[in-house]
This record gives structure tokens, C-alpha cells and sequence, in this order.
């Protein structure tokens, strides 16, 4: 997995094929085929390493309790794992043949719902949150998505700062 992500930081995902694992592990093309049957799972299991050392090689995240300070903290994390992988977030279903853009999407869902649940849990346990900023009619899940999308975008803008969307949190929740 380290020579997959070595060569999507330095390469992109659509430059990940068996023969050149293969060649850079020093190893038959056979032998990548024992761990990955595809082209497309050895994608995959690229993206879920990518994501995961992204989301999880930093454990600062334990000590936040604030909602707008998880946002900040979301919003750095996937800042600097642009930075080591280029067009990463961009990249998931090019990666993938017309047959496995379901595979792809799974993958991105699975880490989206990730990213939306904690942002959940953080929320409903920020005790700085004005009991009153949520109804029926704003509910705390819909906010979440809000922030999501909002973050979403941010992202797709690669020149763009988080200030706006942690005012509008600020102001809309505590």
C-alpha cells in the first residue's frame, strides 16, 4: 500500500495499474494479483488507505469538543491531504472503468457518511450550542449537511478559506 500511495501522491490515481506496483514492489505482476484481483480493488483499497491516513494520522481531533473547532479541523486535514495527494478528491471515479464507477462511489459515500456522523456526534456533545438553534424545521442533522456541503464546496474552490462557513456556524448555533 505505501508504493500505491506514493505513486498517487506523486502520480495520481489513474496512473495506478498492476505491472508498475509490480515493478516498483520488485515483485511478479502475479503476486499483486494474490492481494488485489483488480485493477479496480487495488484502487479501492488505495482511496480506504488514502482516506484513512488522512482522517486518522493526526489524533489531535480527541481533544476537540467544539463543533466549529471539528469544522476547522476537518476542513485542515483534507486541506493537507490535497496537498500530498493532487486532485485526490477529484480523482476517485476518473480512476475506475465504466463498470466500476459503482465501486468508486461506495467508497467516497462510505467516507462522506464518515465525515457527516462524526460531524453529528460533535454537535449533538458541543455543550457551547444554544438550546434553542434547533426545531423542527432546522434540525441538527440538516445543519450538518448544510456544513457538509458547504465544506464540499470549499474544497472543489482550492484557493478558498473556511472563515465564512466557521461565522455562519458561529452565528447560527451558539
Amino acid at each position: 500500500m505505501a508504493i500505491c500511495r506514493d505513486i498517487a501522491a506523486k502520480e495520481g490515481l489513474e496512473s495506478l495499474n498492476m505491472r508498475i506496483v509490480a515493478e516498483k514492489a520488485n515483485v511478479a505482476v502475479g503476486s499483486v494479483y494474490n492481494y488485489f484481483p483488480s485493477k479496480a480493488e487495488l484502487i479501492t483499497a488505495t482511496i480506504k488507505e488514502i482516506w484513512q491516513g488522512i482522517f486518522h494520522g493526526d489524533t489531535s481531533q480527541a481533544n476537540l469538543s467544539s463543533f466549529s473547532d471539528y469544522v476547522v479541523w476537518i476542513f485542515e486535514r483534507v486541506k493537507s491531504g490535497t496537498a500530498a495527494y493532487p486532485n485526490f478528491f477529484f480523482a476517485h471515479s476518473l480512476s475506475f472503468a465504466a463498470e466500476e464507477k459503482g465501486n468508486a462511489r461506495e467508497v467516497m459515500d462510505e467516507y462522506y457518511s464518515h465525515i457527516k456522523g462524526g460531524l453529528l456526534m460533535v454537535l449533538r456533545h458541543d455543550s457551547g450550542v444554544n438550546p434553542q438553534a434547533f426545531n423542527a424545521n432546522f434540525t441538527q442533522k440538516d445543519f450538518v449537511d448544510f456544513v457538509f456541503t458547504s465544506l464540499l464546496s470549499l474544497f472543489m474552490k482550492k484557493d478558498s478559506t473556511k472563515d465564512t462557513l466557521i461565522e455562519i456556524i458561529k452565528r447560527s448555533i451558539y
